[in-house]
């Protein structure tokens, strides 16, 4: 069993691209989450929703203990020291000197505010026990499935060789390779982009070759091609973060927020202040007000406001520039409404997928059945 999850690989995108993916006719559109990867990965992962395992964004507000601690004091530095590279990269290597083992990164988030924010990924959720709940990898050790995975901390380019070299040499049976290079390529340009269409073409030619390499082995793969969500291209720009200064709003003074690039989260100091934001904002035209109840639908009711008291949600098109993640405009972004079309994610298979298969969290549940089925097959 080989399961690629190609990050950012949406199902408009696959399903529109020509000849793409011959070899894996059973086709599934799987509805996202609200949220970025932070949320989706442990969603594919326990078949969780977000409200159930914590994670949607990669930052939270604080409540407790943070790896960022201590780091007031960066307030007092000029600005152009505060935004130097080399003290980005002290901060990150300190910050992992503290034991933070997942995914992060400190982006353009103003230094002095980081400890009013926690990390929601401290553990590598890419192995047994580094969820806060059961997950397929704990399920994987449970069973003594023989596997191996290969994530982000080593390039994209040499974790697909490794990839190849077990199914030629390797005694797994199963195998998994998370893949990153094409949420990039599509950040920078966009859906129609050639490295976009180079990217598609580098994994078909890949199951292409793994597919021969077991069929010299005498062994048939059953393969399966998943993504977290997909990628809506950028039409325009709003600046939330001026917005709201023009309002009279400074934070953290009359209150604590942050700007994610689809998403402006608030922690409210006064009553006065989130009146004043949220009116203004709505008048933007840029995106709505996220309320309880659709929070609550979409399984990402957080009850202790871990990710906002209120949070505004950009319009499908819309990137927040500049913001927390960024000064410079993208070409296509994701976290939008999971509704819109573009957002969807897809699992392809060689292999039946059930009908009851439709969203993120169904995947999981899945690949353990499919584990079940490829055991029986061998034992007969």
């Amino acid at each position: 069993m080989v399961v690629l999850l190609v990050d950012a690989l949406g199902w408009t995108l696959a399903a529109r691209t020509p000849g793409f993916m011959p070899m894996l006719p059973h086709r599934r559109r799987l509805d996202t989450i609200l949220g970025f990867s932070s949320g989706a990965l442990p969603t594919l992962f326990t078949g969780r929703p977000p409200c159930e395992h914590g994670r949607m964004l990669m930052y939270r507000r604080a409540a407790g203990a943070t790896p960022f601690a201590g780091f007031e004091w960066l307030g007092m530095l000029p600005a152009r020291l505060r935004a130097s590279g080399r003290l980005a990269r002290w901060l990150t290597r300190a910050v992992e000197g503290r034991g933070v083992r997942g995914y992060f990164s400190l982006y353009d988030v103003p230094r002095a505010l980081l400890p009013a924010f926690d990390l929601a990924e401290r553990a590598d959720i890419f192995a047994p026990g580094g969820l806060p709940m059961d997950s397929i990898w704990d399920a994987l050790e449970r069973r003594r499935v023989r596997w191996r995975g290969w994530n982000w901390r080593t390039p994209e380019a040499s974790n697909l060789e490794a990839l190849e070299r077990r199914i030629a040499e390797g005694d797994e049976r199963f195998l998994f390779c998370y893949t990153a290079d094409l949420d990039a390529a599509l950040h920078h340009q966009g859906s129609a982009g050639e490295g976009v269409a180079r990217g598609l073409q580098r994994y078909q030619s890949l199951l292409e070759r793994l597919e021969r390499a077991a069929a010299r082995r005498g062994e048939t793969l059953w393969l399966y091609l998943l993504s977290d969500h997909g990628m809506v291209d950028v039409q325009r720009g709003v600046d939330l973060m001026g917005a709201v200064r023009s309002l009279g709003i400074e934070w953290p003074r009359d209150c604590l927020a942050f700007f994610d690039s689809t998403m402006a989260r608030f922690w409210w100091g006064a009553p006065a202040a989130r009146d004043r934001v949220r009116a203004g904002l709505e008048r933007s035209g840029a995106g709505r007000w996220l309320e309880p109840e659709e929070l609550a639908g979409a399984g990402a009711w957080h009850g202790d406001h871990a990710y906002g008291d209120d949070i505004f949600l950009l319009d499908p098109g819309v990137l927040m520039v500049p913001s927390f993640m960024g000064r410079e405009p993208m070409a296509a972004m994701h976290g939008y409404d999971p509704a819109h079309p573009d957002m969807a994610a897809l699992l392809w298979s060689n292999r039946p997928v059930p009908d009851g298969v439709r969203h993120l969290k169904d995947v999981r549940a899945h690949l353990e059945s499919e584990i079940d089925a490829r055991e029986r097959e061998e034992a007969a």
